[in-house]
């Protein structure tokens, strides 16, 4: 009989946690990670990420020397925004991100000719004009900085007036959101992109005269057609009827 087989020489060595002693009843350190599931490390790397992103937002320059966007103190939205209708929210958010319906934004997209303010012909609509110059909104203006002087002074952090602060701490502050809210609700700002334009109107309806006449040449010729298509045929219908009634003519009188 053979002697006793030898142990495998290639053996894998088992990690043992601190809570599991080893065969000699001694705890040792873990030398691998926890297990993780896919949500943690999903997480994981959505916090890196959004880290990474504010980062960059505060740390690069923007296109302007006036920066529209400033980024918030959390990630998560603002809960008073969120409360909001939708459509109120979406102005907020376009508001704060510099895209809200303003000439100088229509104006930068090629929308309008220029910037000039459709209310009160002012040379240049922004953000900063609708909501502390512009003769339109007056009342609602002195009512918001009202209440943001307010809040502002009640809660902690920098008081917000209405000559030294600019739209974008405005929107980024969240103590003043509510009072934005309401700002965006009583007016038209950031709903409508003014009046159209009188060149873009008479282009238009140029196009479509020119449109309709075209539609009414091409029928003309197509009823000129069918009508010539039509006379031809009628007249080798009576030319090939008078021929036959010729011919019968003759051939019955020389019968006769």
């Amino acid at each position: 009989m053979s002697g006793p087989s030898s142990p495998p020489t290639n053996q894998t060595p088992i990690g043992w946690s601190s809570s599991q002693p080893d065969p000699d009843g001694k705890a040792t350190k873990r030398d691998f990670p926890l297990p993780r599931s896919l949500a943690n490390v999903k997480r994981g790397f959505s916090e890196k990420k959004w880290t990474d992103s504010k980062n960059w937002t505060r740390e690069k320059p923007a296109r302007a020397s006036n920066r529209k966007y400033r980024p918030g103190g959390f990630q998560k939205p603002v809960p008073t925004v969120a409360k909001a209708r939708k459509r109120l929210a979406a102005f907020f958010y376009q508001l704060k991100m510099g895209h809200c319906l303003t000439g100088q934004y229509l104006a930068w997209t090629a929308r309008r000719l220029d910037a000039t303010s459709w209310w009160c012909q002012y040379h240049t609509q922004t953000r900063d004009h609708l909501f502390k110059h512009c003769p339109e909104w007056e009342n609602q203006q002195r009512t918001l900085w009202n209440t943001v002087s307010t809040e502002t002074r009640k809660l902690p952090g920098p008081t917000r007036e209405r000559h030294k602060t600019s739209i974008a701490e405005l929107s980024a502050d969240q103590r003043c959101s509510q009072a934005v809210l309401d700002f965006l609700e009583n007016t038209d700002v950031g709903r409508t992109s003014g009046p159209p334009v009188a060149e873009e109107a008479d282009e238009e309806a140029s196009e479509v005269s020119g449109w309709e006449e075209r539609e009414r040449e091409e029928g003309l010729a197509e009823m000129r057609a069918e009508a010539e298509r039509l006379g031809g045929r009628s007249r080798r219908g009576c030319f090939s009827f008078s021929f036959c009634h010729h011919s019968t003519g003759s051939k019955g009188a020389k019968g006769g």
